[in-house]
């Protein structure tokens, strides 16, 4: 989240009559994340969150406004798209699409500890069970022909240990498929800041906007990558079992992917590092923005490469 279109009291006040929401009172641009504009909206009845997109097409969103109101109807903690009088939950500001939601109570944790990780890990697969029912499907925009794409492009911009790095591990991706493994709709942004908490054991997950059809281990992979690492970036063991252990209350892994689950952590910290090299070098500014650094994820692909973890 970031903002990267700035609207007036005047903008938002004439685009939220089409809605039964209350009356404006106020509204706050939200730094966290990289990829859409974002603010929190506070009304008379209530408070939500507006997102304008980008990136993304008129045509491209309906499956994550599907995506969210069948897991709100299935009990996952998400937030729920808000219709307008019109019926519509995609609607137009400054001629960008733009989608308002429910505002979920809680806060990002800040120290992580095994409680969190196992209540992340059950909360996970949990998802993954029920979107098994559901029935749309999205490619995987960001998988390894995105990476190598956007590898290509920054090229010039990297060190000859960076490109070295990369090409090394674009080559052992490219040998290591993916095989058969189970696949449904993944999240793909578990991040730390996309979960929000009240207790240790309550988490909610907002910004679905990476959500695809995908292996499930590759989802698993991504959240371990934050929720269950050190200072340094390497795979925490309490952590790491714990979260397993919390997923496994709700979906058991079998055998091949545990098998994988090295290679997948390899696979997901270098589809993010790209995407933050990739930000450092060709994205347009922002007036609220909140840059990540592409060395946390650099330091995590060379454990990753170093380390072959076992579940």
């Amino acid at each position: 989240m970031a903002v990267y279109t700035s609207i007036t009291k005047e903008e938002l006040k004439e685009f939220l009559s089409d809605f039964d929401v209350g009356a404006l009172q106020s509204f706050d641009g939200i730094s966290s994340g990289v990829t859409n504009t974002n603010y929190l909206v506070t009304t008379s009845l209530n408070k939500y969150i507006l997102t304008v997109f980008e990136h993304h097409s008129m045509d491209e969103l309906p499956f994550f406004i599907n995506l969210m109101t069948f897991l709100s109807g299935h009990n996952i903690d998400c937030p729920n798209p808000i219709l307008n009088n019109k019926k519509k939950s995609i609607n137009l500001l400054k001629s960008k699409p733009a989608l308002l939601v429910s505002f979920l109570n809680g806060s990002e944790v800040k120290e992580i500890n095994e409680l969190h990780c196992f209540a992340v890990g059950k909360a996970l697969a949990k998802m993954h069970n029920i979107t098994k029912s559901f029935s749309e499907k999205r490619k995987n925009d960001r998988g390894l022909g995105w990476i190598e794409e956007k590898y290509f492009a920054i090229k010039s911009k990297l060190t000859s240990i960076e490109k070295n790095m990369i090409e090394l591990e674009i080559d052992f991706l490219n040998h290591h498929h993916v095989g058969d493994l189970p696949k449904s709709t993944i999240h793909g942004d578990l991040f730390r800041d996309n979960v929000l908490f009240l207790d240790e054991r309550s988490p909610s997950f907002i910004d679905f906007y990476y959500a695809c059809d995908e292996v499930l281990v590759f989802d698993i992979a991504i959240a371990m990558n934050d929720w269950c690492i050190d200072e340094d970036g390497a795979i925490e063991k309490n952590k790491s079992t714990q979260f397993i252990e919390g997923y496994e209350t709700e979906r058991a892994l079998d055998k091949e992917e545990k098998v994988y689950m090295p290679i997948a952590l390899r696979w997901a910290a270098l589809r993010f590092y790209i995407s933050r090299l990739e930000h450092i070098h060709s994205s347009p500014s922002a007036e609220i923005l909140a840059i990540k650094n592409p060395d946390q994820f650099k330091n995590i692909l060379i454990d990753r490469q170093v380390t072959e973890y076992r579940f």
